[in-house]
């Protein structure tokens, strides 16, 4: 959708210091790249039309491993101990002027695809009244990615700590449109345990 592809970006959440994986989780291997670098390539081949990286500082080889062609922005952020807003509002900063919305991605989402960032782009577009919030959500079960229209900005600079877009969720739950991909939940790599079954189901 040529609209889309002008309006909507995307900022990938990369920042986080990986403590219950006790190590740069991001930068993991996975058939062939870093788990990071899966999410920067199926953002790159969506319809977002730009994309920032939101990174920890802290965290040694991060900045080389995001320097990708394509990537609009890479964004350093200081305050990343303050929690998850603090990437938020990092990201939304970011931003151009024209851009009508956003679509929050997490960096240690190595399965998420194209296709199911696309389909929340065009679940915003194709609803007559466009929703303020587009949420994926997988057999039912609620999920990432999510698109907040950029009236939603305001209070998304608003969220404090870790609640990230938690809170504004909550307060517009009955603006949301849930945007059903069809299939299982994907999984967020937190732990060893996590990275371990994702290589398991690599080599299956």
């Amino acid at each position: 959708m040529i609209e889309a592809q002008h309006q909507v970006w995307g900022v990938i959440l990369a920042a986080g210091f990986s403590r219950r994986m006790g190590t740069a989780k991001m930068l993991l291997p996975y058939r062939g790249k870093s788990i990071l670098q899966h999410v920067i390539d199926q953002g790159l081949s969506s319809s977002l039309s730009g994309i920032s990286v939101v990174i920890n500082p802290d965290v040694p080889g991060l900045y080389q491993d995001v320097s990708v062609t394509g990537v609009n922005q890479i964004l350093i952020n200081d305050q990343a101990s303050n929690g998850m807003s603090s990437s938020f509002k990092l990201g939304l900063r970011s931003i151009p002027n024209h851009i009508k919305a956003v679509v929050f991605l997490l960096g240690d989402q190595p399965l998420l695809t194209s296709d199911e960032i696309n389909k929340v782009i065009n679940d915003y577009y194709w609803q007559k009244d466009r929703p303020l919030i587009v949420q994926a959500s997988y057999q039912g079960e609620k999920g990432h990615p999510v698109l907040f229209d950029k009236k939603l900005f305001p209070y998304l600079f608003d969220a404090k700590g870790d609640e990230g877009g938690r809170s504004v969720l909550k307060k517009f739950q009955k603006e949301v449109f849930y945007s059903e991909m069809g299939k299982k939940q994907i999984p967020d790599i937190d732990t060893l345990v996590d990275y371990e079954h994702l290589l398991r189901e690599e080599v299956v």
